[in-house]
């Protein structure tokens, strides 16, 4: 039995980001649930997770001290399982370890961030900045605001001429990343393997960007997949973008109501918006969906996978997948929009899977079949 597991779920209530993946593969900060547990469960053997279950460092230990066979449950939910749970069960509340929805992952990518920090050091041999190089790295253009030691720098990363402010959490910068000039970033930030931060680019934190990605513009509270860009002008802000997906020139969402009421969000089991008490929320958008340039989007906005949105004013708050235009009522073509999918992924070396595409056919025929 492989050391570690990931329960069956049910996840349409995290519409549209589970629609091409399971849940553990979502990003809690900077990388996903399940590289996180397995990194900090490696020794531990035939443990069994749920993957809405967050590996933060209360839910790591609680995990970790489960007895032979022990279970954790929560109001009737198996949470987690050493061996076959036939010991009597453990049960606690997981707190802030649990994912309710989309928006709790731009809400907890500061909690991940920092339940992260010291695995991600381990796994990208990140080293971390000295007071005494201060005034050497001053001399290259680089001025931190903050603790040196919170800016952690992966081998091959490059950081030049740019304003950082530790004061409330890390900057990251993975194997390969790239900052380029001009770039204000607050922590807590990460940026991911291979990706870049384009010139004259504003980071709020928490922000997370995942590996190969190239982003620029204005973000603030944005969560962003692998492989995906959002490499030019326009404001993103309390947003989770899934894997290769492209922002056009531009495109902008808001995250607050002009009332600064409550905002009504997307609920897919219900097939209706509701409020959920939150006054911040952006856009949420599914795996290999692409925007226009200028494209401005209204107050949490949800776009579907596979859309291609574009057209004069204001799309529509939700954006079926596989959509064509910016109303969700014209459907791509499914050939086409696979074969945009391989030649994006060529651009990065990188191939559609057949498993891949069996979940984008499947998709299809459920939603536009």
């Amino acid at each position: 039995m492989d050391s570690l597991r990931f329960l069956p779920s049910t996840s349409d209530d995290l519409y549209p980001l589970t629609a091409l993946r399971d849940v553990q593969c979502l990003h809690f900060g900077a990388r996903s649930i399940a590289d996180q547990w397995k990194d900090a469960l490696f020794q531990q053997p035939k443990v069994a997770i749920h993957p809405r279950l967050l590996p933060t460092r209360a839910a790591v230990q609680v995990v970790s001290d489960l007895e032979p066979n022990q279970c954790w449950t929560w109001n009737g939910l198996l949470l987690a399982q050493l061996g076959d749970g036939s010991a009597n069960p453990l049960e606690c509340d997981p707190q802030n370890a649990w994912l309710s929805d989309c928006a709790s992952l731009f809400e907890q990518a500061g909690l991940g961030i920092e339940s992260d920090t010291e695995r991600m050091k381990s796994k990208w041999r990140l080293r971390a900045l000295d007071e005494d190089e201060r005034e050497a790295w001053s001399a290259r253009g680089l001025v931190v605001h903050g603790p040196m030691d919170r800016v952690l720098i992966g081998p091959g990363a490059t950081l030049r001429d740019a304003t950082l402010n530790t004061e409330q959490g890390v900057v990251v910068l993975a194997p390969d990343s790239e900052v380029m000039e001009g770039c204000r970033i607050r922590g807590p930030f990460v940026l991911g393997e291979g990706s870049t931060m384009k010139m004259g680019s504003l980071v709020y934190g928490p922000t997370t960007i995942g590996k190969g990605c190239k982003v620029g513009g204005e973000l603030s509270n944005v969560v962003i997949h692998d492989w995906s860009n959002k490499a030019h002008g326009g404001f993103l802000g309390n947003a989770v973008i899934g894997s290769w997906c492209n922002l056009g020139a531009e495109t902008t969402c808001s995250n607050l109501k002009n009332t600064y009421g409550d905002i009504a969000e997307w609920n897919h089991v219900e097939g209706a918006f509701q409020s959920k008490g939150r006054t911040f929320c952006g856009l949420i958008m599914g795996d290999h969906s692409k925007t226009a340039i200028h494209t401005a989007f209204s107050t949490a906005s949800v776009v579907g996978a596979l859309c291609n949105v574009f057209g004069d004013g204001t799309p529509s708050r939700h954006i079926r997948h596989f959509s064509w235009g910016q109303t969700g009522e014209n459907c791509q073509d499914l050939e086409k929009a696979l074969s945009t999918c391989r030649k994006v992924m060529a651009r990065r070396d990188q191939e559609l899977s057949e498993g891949e595409e069996q979940r984008i056919r499947a998709l299809f025929a459920k939603e536009r079949g």
